[in-house]
């Protein structure tokens, strides 16, 4: 062990504590100072309702919470290195991310089934507003946006017809808006109304979820979402089926979310999934679907490591 590491990991194990690591320095001769990566690998366990007594335990791995550096007498750097509290602001940071990354895979997934919900039908009825009537008079005029248009979504249109534009779905002209290449396309592929309709609102779905959320604010979305989210995260990691009964996924939606769901909205919730067929119930327990689970893994395994840094 070099001098350096040696002064590297005792600085470590009393800054960091568990699951935090600092791999070995690398000397920069340009800038003549040690740096080392810091990264973290946390325990998750993962419970079968059907086998209570056992558990699961897979390892998050981190690739890189950011880094330490000591110059060439071997002095840390405080100004440059990553202390303690921006390193645990960073594993909660990462956390959400994979959260959320599996979030954005499982709405790429079941996308379909989730847009044929009550709750997601309401959510996107302002795309259908437009939608419905481009697809009957082949356009939508500035006039018919404006005329006798309540307030409230006079003031709200225009972001949802930048979003749909922007999919081409629809295309702006002089007068107004018309079809865009995609709902052309579409309508010339899908002559069933509901089977297109189904199409558009999931794309929609699909490719904007994280706008929906955060510029629409479209609350709607989310608690199916994150409640769906419960179900597969844990399938993801050792890839096949999890049963988990109601107050486990109530249990494992605080503790990832930190944030409790009301009883009755998490029934609510559980039964659309399983109804749209996003999800599968055996007896008081529910589970992945074990097609979605696999496409899901699939995309999955495409993504990159999870990292802050670049290590």
């Amino acid at each position: 062990m070099s001098e350096a590491q040696a002064v590297i990991e005792r600085f470590a194990q009393t800054e960091y504590g568990q699951f935090i690591f600092v791999d070995p320095p690398v000397f920069d001769e340009e800038n003549r100072m040690h740096t080392a990566n810091i990264r973290s690998k946390i325990p998750v366990f993962i419970h079968d309702d059907r086998n209570p007594e056992r558990y699961q335990v897979r390892i998050l791995k981190i690739d890189s919470l950011g880094r330490l550096y000591l110059n060439s007498d071997l002095q840390l750097l405080s100004d440059l290195s990553t202390r303690r509290e921006k390193c645990y602001q960073n594993l909660e940071t990462m956390l959400s991310l994979w959260r959320k990354r599996t979030e954005n895979i499982i709405v790429s997934t079941t996308a379909t089934n989730l847009v044929t919900i009550d709750d997601f039908k309401i959510a996107f009825s302002k795309f259908e507003l437009v939608l419905d009537h481009i697809e009957t008079f082949g356009e939508v005029t500035d006039i018919e946006l404006s005329r006798y248009m309540p307030t409230e979504d006079k003031r709200k249109l225009p972001r949802y017809l930048a979003l749909l534009e922007d999919l081409e779905l629809i295309r702006y002209v002089d007068t107004g808006y018309i079809p865009g290449n995609l709902l052309v396309s579409l309508e010339k592929k899908v002559s069933d109304y509901e089977e297109r309709r189904r199409y558009v609102l999931s794309h929609i779905l699909k490719t904007r979820y994280q706008t929906l959320r955060s510029v629409f604010q479209l609350s709607l979305l989310e608690s199916a979402i994150k409640i769906e989210n419960m179900i597969y995260l844990p399938e993801l990691e050792l890839g096949r089926s999890i049963y988990q009964g109601y107050s486990s996924i109530g249990r494992a939606y605080k503790k990832h979310y930190k944030e409790h769901i009301n009883p009755l909205h998490l029934t609510r919730n559980l039964r659309r999934l399983e109804k749209c067929g996003a999800i599968a119930r055996e007896d008081q327990t529910y589970y992945g679907v074990a097609e979605y689970r696999e496409e899901m893994i699939t995309l999955k395994e495409k993504l990159k490591p999870l990292s802050i840094y670049s290590s």
